[in-house]
């Protein structure tokens, strides 16, 4: 038995209810919680220095694989002119061969533009190169990448300015594909340890080619013990027979239902304002995906796609109710991102149906306010209607938070910061539920609310300790992490 104390336990059982000492098993479960220190205990004992505790956060979408493997890349986010960008890639050592880029934003650097291909044969003459967008939904190579793409894939890339859509996708896979299986369990083990310093006990991540190839998903089954902290894995693929054989849960991910608001892919209802000829591409028809959909809720498996814009939402929602009405079932099939919300309808059939938002606060935080992206590409009024916490918790939605990471930095503090300050204040949420979003209803996600999620007993002990209150406190970015405990053991 191991006893935590010196330290202000949340439980998040209710919204006040702390306590000042843990008592953990030998498995790292909870088993029983003190308001004093028992007397006369002879187990081991661990002094958590005064600092304050909550179940470890719990990041419900990341691309944990890509955002190991680009901690290795050139991360671009900072730079302000196409110089920049080529210094960064000279400096930064090839992976397995080929020089990468991300976390590109052609908005903020001078030219306003992605570099040209022959700009990067300059550079890179004899070696492939690539540059992904902050997004991931478009970018750019070079002729010696394009080469070996096409002989990779059998089929010419097209002479187009920047690729987007399935050329992005598809370009994407050959990179994927050319990472040696030592670089993928060190792309996770890099991912685990950036998780851990973010406070996260459990991370999410999508697995797999977004079309039938669920690459190293396997790989990553066999290999979970070898990480500190849990992956909850989702086969990001379109057949549901090799989901079912691959004896997952749940299926989808990343799989796309429209693009983003910066590549102009989103799929909206009204056009964008900055290009008004525009309304966003919806990637399949409601046929496609109704076959898709009805088959994985009838096989018990939940479902996970990627929706953005408001007429990407309609469209899933509408085959997840679809599939609820003729088989009611206890899944909460996600519609990840939930970006773009016009219609209040929309958050009372998820409501209905069971559907699950799993957000991005961080969005927020980067593009939301009358000078940045949401306002320059759909406008000031359809930009307050994006990433709507309080109306959707307030009609008792399902919300989880997470990061997208690569696309935003893996940070629970900084997400629950963006929820507390949503750029329209009708929005915001105080921070137990912001909390509650990376803890608890993150747990409730996958039915696992009776193992993790609150500190009581019977739960396991996965751990947060941090320097000042989160619940009491307005400054929550300068707050630290002193300490992580997954299952009752200290892995920070």
């Amino acid at each position: 038995m191991t006893l935590f104390y010196n330290a202000l336990f949340y439980s998040l059982k209710e919204r006040h209810e702390t306590f000042s000492a843990l008592l953990v098993d030998e498995n790292g479960v909870i088993v029983e919680t003190f308001q004093k220190l028992p007397n006369n205990f002879q187990g081991n004992k661990i002094d958590l220095n005064g600092t304050f505790v909550y179940p470890g956060f719990v990041d419900t979408h990341t691309h944990s694989f890509e955002g190991g493997l680009y901690s290795r890349a050139a991360d671009l986010g900072n730079c302000r002119c196409l110089e920049d960008v080529y210094k960064l890639l000279q400096e930064r050592e090839p992976i397995d061969g080929i020089f990468v880029g991300y976390n590109f934003d052609e908005n903020l650097i001078s030219e306003k533009r992605f570099p040209a291909p022959e700009e990067l044969d300059r550079i890179f003459p004899n070696a492939p190169c690539l540059i992904r967008r902050i997004d991931g939904h478009s970018v750019q190579i070079n002729s010696k990448a394009k080469k070996e793409i096409e002989q990779w894939g059998k089929i010419p890339l097209p002479e187009v300015e920047v690729y987007r859509g399935d050329w992005n996708d598809h370009i994407s896979r050959w990179f994927h594909r050319n990472i040696s299986q030592e670089e993928i369990i060190s792309a996770y083990q890099r991912a685990a340890e950036l998780a851990i310093l973010a406070g996260h006990t459990t991370v999410h991540t999508m697995v797999g080619d977004a079309k039938d190839d669920p690459l190293h998903y396997k790989l990553l089954q066999e290999s979970k013990k070898k990480f500190s902290i849990e992956f909850v894995l989702y086969p990001q693929i379109f057949n549901i027979q090799k989901a079912l054989e691959l004896g997952a849960p749940r299926v989808g991910g990343c799989i796309l239902a429209d693009g983003s608001f910066g590549s102009g892919t989103a799929a909206l209802s009204e056009p964008y304002i900055n290009d008004p000829q525009n309304r966003g591409i919806l990637y399949k028809s409601s046929q496609e995906w109704e076959k898709f959909i009805l088959e994985a809720h009838e096989n018990g498996l939940q479902v996970a796609i990627h929706c953005i814009g408001d007429a990407a939402i309609k469209q899933i929602l509408s085959l997840y109710a679809q599939a609820q009405q003729q088989n009611p079932k206890n899944i909460h099939h996600q519609i990840i991102h939930s970006e773009l919300i016009t219609d209040d309808r929309v958050i009372d059939m998820m409501k209905e149906y069971h559907v699950a938002a799993v957000m991005q606060p961080v969005f927020d935080l980067l593009w939301g306010g009358e000078d940045k992206l949401y306002a320059h590409v759909i406008g000031k009024d359809r930009a307050l209607q994006c990433n709507r916490f309080r109306s959707l918790l307030a009609k008792n939605v399902l919300v989880t938070g997470g990061s997208d990471w690569y696309v935003t930095e893996m940070n629970a503090l900084k997400g629950i910061y963006g929820a507390v300050n949503h750029h329209n204040t009708t929005e915001r949420i105080d921070p137990f539920a912001a909390l509650s979003l990376y803890t608890i209803n993150a747990a409730r996600l996958i039915n696992e609310d009776e193992n993790v999620g609150m500190l009581t007993p019977g739960r396991k002990a996965d751990l947060v300790c941090l320097d000042r209150d989160l619940l009491q406190n307005d400054d929550i970015l300068s707050i630290k992490i002193t300490r992580v405990v997954k299952a009752g053991k200290i892995i920070h």
